[in-house]
């Protein structure tokens, strides 16, 4: 009987004990045995059911097919918004797209604000009298916050704009654009956790780095008022002005100049060696030729505002974005338009590092891709139609000695035409129909050689009798193609897995022009130096990219950023394009 009543007492105080425990507002952690307390969105929405959430969700979800598949795979299971509601992510989210305008971005170009508002509203635990209304603007805050997301990872990675829209017919480069596998992977690792994908997709090349960098610290000094040089006159060595003070206080704040002393009173009026050489090198970093005086043209350029730059630095941080599909060949040729420089690279050798002028305004050069070709030495000009009406046809009839004074034929049906019987007074050029060739020779616009490569354009790099041009600071001047200051470098750049010396002097031998080594000289003098063919043809490949920055570094640099005049006012086309994306929002994405 004691058993039975002992038995009895034990089963009461056990359900006693659960009962206590079913009371209470808190759980028992299985692993520590301590009390956790609920989160803030539990209390504010005790009567939450995560189920609704994600049949919301997948309602919004069948007008969008594309996160459809993202949500799809997960069961609909929120990224964000989970049933604690993830703050802490959602902050760090935004706060990655805030700072996404020291990547060039325009402010409000994502959804900050919105996200901000939505997650406030939430988290204030307003939408606890009616459930409906908290799913939808949780579904709502979840979306918008995972296109963001994906935007911005996308963006990062391939560009946030498309640069054969923007430069339409001009631009003949392949980038790449994100796949299905891209989104796949994506889909996989925002479930996964959504921040990691979001940081990791910034570009970390050098260029992109250092432009970064370069923006930032613009950025800093961006509040610092200078007053304006309006000097017309030009200073030289020895020359004392104000102005000069005004000069020098320009170049300590873009760092070119680091005088004794830095303080702004003491810095002296006068132009001496050390002030002049901090003014070349900020004419280098501005692809301007340096000199030794300080004229109009350097005053204009010190007076640009820091605004200026952080233009061209926004625009060529999305240029190096896009993520060009053409692999580059051990040799390589890049002509950056903008400066109007040529490097041509090897593996294990000092780069080739050379002016060229390229197409005016109105000739833009095309941008492109390609490989080398061949070489044609001693090139025949086929004069371009165009050409031949607007400016050949125009001279000669000024200058009844000018085509044959260059060199020139004309030709009609195949068959060579007299200049001389042509009454030239009655030529209307507009109607001109003859083709004009120039023959190979000094004077040939093409000069003594050219370089040939595929492309859509009918363009190429060429040598050129017109020298000059290669002093001038805008040196947009030609119609189209692009005229290399140094062809004969270049040209053995492209042919030295055959070239030495002796091959060098056959090539000016080539070109009517003297040998240069004693080996060479002795053999010409003897004529048994033999002369190349006209078509040379590379046995290493060499690839080719004609494109375009304003702010640029040249290879096997020790880091210094340059800037170019935007000479196309292709940078406008790109920012205005992100400014657009901005401004055509009439909801957040």
């Amino acid at each position: 009987m004691k058993y039975v009543l002992y038995s009895i007492l034990v089963v009461i105080i056990a359900m006693s004990i659960v009962s206590c425990r079913e009371k209470k507002s808190t759980k028992l952690s299985e692993s520590t045995k301590k009390e956790v307390k609920l989160s803030k969105f539990a209390k504010n929405y005790p009567d939450f059911n995560p189920q609704h959430l994600k049949e919301a969700l997948q309602s919004q979800l069948q007008k969008d097919s594309i996160l459809q598949s993202l949500y799809i795979t997960n069961t609909f299971t929120p990224i964000w918004v989970h049933d604690t509601l993830d703050t802490q992510g959602l902050r760090e989210l935004s706060g990655i797209l805030e700072n996404s305008r020291e990547h060039g971005l325009p402010v409000n170009y994502f959804p900050i604000d919105y996200i901000t508002s939505l997650m406030d509203s939430i988290d204030s635990g307003i939408y606890s009298h009616d459930l409906d209304i908290l799913y939808q603007k949780m579904t709502d805050l979840e979306l918008v916050s995972t296109r963001s997301a994906i935007k911005y990872i996308t963006g990062m990675n391939y560009g946030f704009t498309d640069p054969k829209i923007l430069y339409k017919k001009d631009y003949d480069i392949y980038t790449a654009r994100p796949d299905s596998i891209f989104f796949i992977n994506l889909y996989a690792n925002l479930q996964k956790n959504p921040i990691k994908p979001v940081l990791s997709s910034t570009p970390n090349d050098l260029v992109y780095n250092k432009i970064l960098d370069e923006y930032r610290n613009l950025e800093s000094k961006k509040n610092i008022v200078l007053s304006k040089i309006t000097t017309s006159k030009t200073y030289k060595i020895g020359d004392k002005s104000s102005d000069i003070s005004e000069i020098a206080r320009r170049l300590i704040l873009t760092g070119e100049y680091k005088p004794d002393s830095i303080e702004t009173d003491s810095l002296h009026q006068t132009l001496d060696k050390n002030l002049l050489a901090a003014v070349n090198t900020f004419r280098r970093k501005n692809s301007y030729p340096e000199e030794d005086e300080v004229g109009k043209i350097t005053i204009d350029a010190l007076n640009r505002p820091l605004e200026y730059y952080q233009d061209k630095l926004r625009a060529n941080m999305e240029r190096y974005r896009w993520r060009r599909t053409k692999s580059k060949h051990d040799k390589h040729i890049e002509v950056n338009v903008a400066p109007a420089i040529l490097f041509a690279s090897q593996k294990d050798s000092l780069p080739l590092i050379t002016r060229v002028c390229v197409g005016s305004v109105t000739n833009k050069t095309p941008l492109l891709e390609s490989d080398i070709s061949y070489l044609n030495l001693n090139p025949i000009w086929n004069v371009p139609t165009s050409i031949a009406q607007k400016e050949v046809a125009v001279l000669q009839k000024k200058d009844p000695t000018y085509i044959k004074r260059n060199n020139m034929k004309l030709y009609k049906g195949g068959k060579e035409v007299d200049v001389e019987s042509i009454n030239w007074k009655e030529v209307n050029p507009s109607k001109f129909a003859y083709t004009i060739r120039q023959n190979s020779g000094e004077r040939n616009a093409l000069g003594l050689i050219k370089f040939m490569f595929n492309n859509a354009f009918s363009i190429y790099l060429h040598d050129t009798p017109s020298k000059a041009a290669f002093s001038r600071k805008n040196r947009a001047v030609s119609h189209g193609c692009v005229r290399v200051q140094k062809p004969f470098d270049l040209a053995f750049f492209c042919m030295s897995a055959i070239s030495n010396d002796l091959y060098k002097d056959r090539l000016y031998y080539s070109i009517d022009k003297l040998p240069i080594s004693s080996e060479g000289k002795k053999l010409a003098k003897e004529n048994k130096l033999k002369k190349l063919p006209d078509i040379l043809n590379p046995k290493d490949k060499i690839s080719l990219f004609i494109d375009y920055y304003t702010a640029y570094m040249y290879p096997d640099d020790n880091g210094t950023l340059y800037y170019a005049d935007d000479v196309y006012e292709y940078d406008s086309v790109i920012l205005n394009a992100l400014d657009m994306e901005v401004a055509k929002k009439s909801k957040p994405i």
